[in-house]
């Protein structure tokens, strides 16, 4: 489309929405597993949404009043340490660590690079 500013999304920004997809389901079941009956149904629904609101909001590529460089990425990271803290907090350290290492990896990679090509 001419005059469009559309980035082109490519391999490391699919990673990046995998990661985004697998931290919501880290919420969902750290939720499930640290709630009991209706509490865990409960918070198996709320802190996924809550928290994809607030990513939605504040740290989307198309959110309206982004998070400026290096805030985003503290509070990507933050969200993303939370997540696996949780789920540590819920037995599943293993998948905590397997989670947060990778996918910490990769959104800085992609935040910094983001930044860079923005900068040049």
């Amino acid at each position: 489309m001419a005059g469009s500013d559309r980035r082109r999304v490519g391999a490391l920004d699919a990673v990046v929405f995998l990661f985004e997809l697998m931290m919501l389901a880290e919420f969902a079941v750290a939720g499930a597993r640290l709630g009991s009956d209706a509490a865990a149904v409960a918070l198996a629904v709320i802190l996924p949404l809550l928290v994809a609101m607030v990513w939605g909001l504040r740290l989307a590529p198309r959110a309206r009043r982004r998070l400026p460089h290096p805030w985003r990425l503290a509070a990507k990271l933050g969200l993303l340490l939370a997540g696996a803290g949780l789920l540590a907090a819920a037995g599943a350290t293993g998948w905590a660590i397997a989670f947060f290492v990778p996918a910490g990896i990769v959104v800085t990679s992609a935040e910094i690079g983001s930044y860079a090509s923005r900068q040049s």
